[in-house]
């Protein structure tokens, strides 16, 4: 596996995993819950006059009030929970809230629909499984309450509740059980896998970013190190051209002079502006050579063509070796070279407006439930599954649309356009009918060569 594959496993690992949630955050939540839960039952016993079971809900209360002081005198605010320690507390907040239900009306009462906060905070922090259980959890509270409950405190004479708006109340709450966490887990994940997906983009372009300096580098030391060998040289000549110099020496004196014109002629090759990609531009055709070395050694034929788009076609264009270049169109060439059957086709064109490359092989093609979502993170032909958010991908599920997703992020940094289709059989390119995948991108001249 490659530094880049592995920087970028590492980091989706860490960033797909559900995230940890302070104490602090669900204590001062706990803190809200309390204060509306004491606002509204002194608002309803002493405000509306209705008759409660004011002990039994003070009890109730009062304990959530005592949970939370332990836990703050327990842990430090910034304690980390796990994941099985957010989903007790949870299901506490569940449990203390279907008491205050029971003794004040069950599923009648208004307030029967905070029973969705705690789901649909779950939801959004913790994995599917943990939501699952909580949600049916919930769910057979709200049965419950359904069955068995005290009377809604009212004035005077409660209201006859026909049977079947009870049902219908019991039905939606366990329907609304369902649907918003699994929409809020959905958007939860997407989040968390477009983030994860993004994450390892800045990472792969940090490292390139870094190679390049460190060849900037190279060159700055070459400079100054070319005065000191200069030196050794000069004084290394002297030695030899002494009579009294030993014999034993001598061979010594000139295997010293030969390695440092070795090392000189090392040093000017890297200061060297043609050679210095952090200060150099090359062509076209040389940026796409470039980026084939960066796919890495396979087996595969790779077919470079680079050629004017019509008759006012003006010359090759001349660019910077930006490194997101290079590794996004390495890539494809890579992805390419992976899925092709013998043959990997690199055809640039360009005109005085537009330079359009195409990355095409004679494989099978994108899979046809595939090419629809071509370009979102973790989505490839090597395999249907997807990253969850507890696992990171082995050695045979990381080729799951990342490197796609990558490579097309880095090439829109530039003003690219990138599209993906398959190539019909009687579609030529380079003068070949490859019949296979191909990759289309398209830049504005001048922000290339810009």
């Amino acid at each position: 596996m490659s530094q880049d594959q592995t920087i970028m496993r590492e980091t989706i690992f860490d960033a797909t995993a559900a995230p940890a949630v302070r104490l602090r955050v669900q204590t001062a939540l706990r803190w809200m819950a309390i204060a509306g839960q004491s606002a509204a039952v002194g608002l309803i016993y002493f405000g509306f006059g209705f008759d409660l079971p004011l002990g039994a809900v003070l009890v109730i209360i009062g304990l959530a009030v005592m949970l939370n002081v332990l836990l703050m005198a327990t842990f430090p605010g910034n304690h980390m929970l796990t994941q099985r320690q957010t989903a007790l507390f949870l299901t506490y907040d569940m449990v203390q809230l279907g008491l205050l239900l029971f003794f004040t009306g069950g599923l009648l009462n208004p307030f029967s629909l905070l029973l969705l906060a705690p789901v649909t905070i779950s939801a959004s922090l913790l994995n599917a499984r943990t939501t699952a259980v909580l949600v049916f959890f919930a769910g057979l509270i709200v049965s419950l309450l359904a069955l068995f409950h005290a009377p809604l405190p009212w004035l005077g004479v409660p209201p006859e509740i026909p049977e079947l708006l009870r049902i219908g109340m019991w039905a939606a709450l366990l329907l609304a059980m369902v649907f918003i966490p699994a929409y809020v887990w959905g958007v939860s994940r997407e989040g968390r896998r477009m983030s994860a997906a993004l994450t390892a983009t800045r990472s792969v372009l940090a490292r390139e970013q870094r190679l390049s300096a460190l060849d900037g580098l190279a060159a700055a030391a070459a400079h100054q190190l070319g005065t000191p060998l200069g030196t050794i040289v000069l004084v290394s000549a002297e030695l030899a051209a002494r009579d009294d110099l030993p014999d034993g020496l001598r061979e010594d004196v000139a295997l010293m002079r030969g390695e440092a014109l070795r090392c000189r002629d090392i040093l000017t090759e890297l200061v060297n502006e043609e050679s210095d990609p952090v200060v150099a531009r090359t062509s076209l055709r040389g940026l796409l050579e470039e980026a084939t070395l960066e796919a890495g050694l396979h087996n595969k034929e790779i077919l470079i063509s680079c050629r004017p788009n019509g008759l006012l076609a003006t010359g090759e264009p001349q660019l910077m070796r930006q490194p997101e270049l290079i590794y996004g169109i390495g890539n494809l060439i890579e992805n390419a070279a992976e899925f092709a059957g013998e043959r990997v086709y690199v055809a640039a064109t360009y005109s005085a407006q537009q330079v359009v490359l195409e990355v095409a092989d004679d494989g099978p093609g994108f899979a046809a439930d595939i090419i629809t979502r071509l370009g979102e993170p973790y989505t490839s032909s090597r395999s249907s599954r997807n990253v969850n958010e507890n696992q990171a991908p082995s050695d045979g599920e990381f080729g799951l649309g990342l490197g796609f997703f990558i490579a097309r992020t880095l090439l829109q940094r530039g003003g690219a356009r990138v599209t993906a289709r398959n190539l019909k059989t009687t579609e030529l390119i380079d003068g070949a009918m490859p019949g296979g995948a191909c990759v289309r991108i398209e830049w504005p001249r001048d922000r290339l060569e810009a």
